[in-house]
């Protein structure tokens, strides 16, 4: 590569990731100089004052992906908006994008709320809401929503336990978020109450 495509790339690092573009990305976000994106780039969010360690794979095909504000992901982080078709009597390989049968719900948004924290080597999958405050394991494989202020982990990841106490997340929730936009101790409690999620 030319001393002049490598300017140009540090220049252009919050915008470029290899050849993708990204299609928003917020103040104060601390990103690897590449992401590797799979799909369009015009489907990823990264909201403020976020931060995505190196390793970072995004695949968003025919899906979005939407990073809140206030994230924070270790390195090796992997999002997948969508799964590979398998028809009878059709090759695996076969099958490309511009014929997949998109009625059969394959390719699904990835949401992460605000005040989520990732371990090292996580992958999500297509469909999934990381939950605001949720704390997810290294190592995990995400392929189904988790609740809010929860810990989440293993292969495939399943609720461990709430991050604190019903009174914690109130008085943590008071601090940061307009009286509006908090959960309200019966919501709290209803949630706790359906952890088997």
């Amino acid at each position: 590569m030319s001393i002049k495509k490598t300017i140009k790339k540090l220049i252009n690092w919050k915008i470029y990731y290899g050849t993708k573009k990204i299609g928003y990305i917020g103040k104060n976000v601390s990103l690897p100089f590449k992401i590797f994106v799979s799909g369009s780039g015009e489907n990823i969010s990264i909201g403020n004052n976020t931060s995505i360690g190196t390793r970072a794979t995004f695949m968003s095909t025919n899906a979005n992906i939407n990073i809140a504000n206030n994230v924070v992901a270790s390195h090796g982080l992997t999002i997948i908006t969508g799964d590979h078709e398998r028809r009878v009597g059709v090759f695996c390989n076969s099958i490309k994008e511009d014929n997949k049968n998109h009625s059969l719900n394959l390719d699904q948004d990835v949401i992460i709320e605000p005040d989520v924290w990732i371990g090292i080597n996580v992958t999500i999958l297509k469909g999934v809401t990381i939950s605001r405050g949720s704390t997810i394991c290294a190592g995990a494989v995400v392929n189904r929503s988790t609740l809010p202020y929860s810990i989440s982990g293993g292969v495939p990841a399943k609720f461990i336990k709430f991050y604190w106490t019903i009174d914690e997340i109130l008085k943590h929730e008071e601090k940061l978020y307009s009286q509006a936009d908090r959960y309200t101790r019966e919501e709290l409690e209803q949630i706790f109450e359906n952890k088997s999620l």
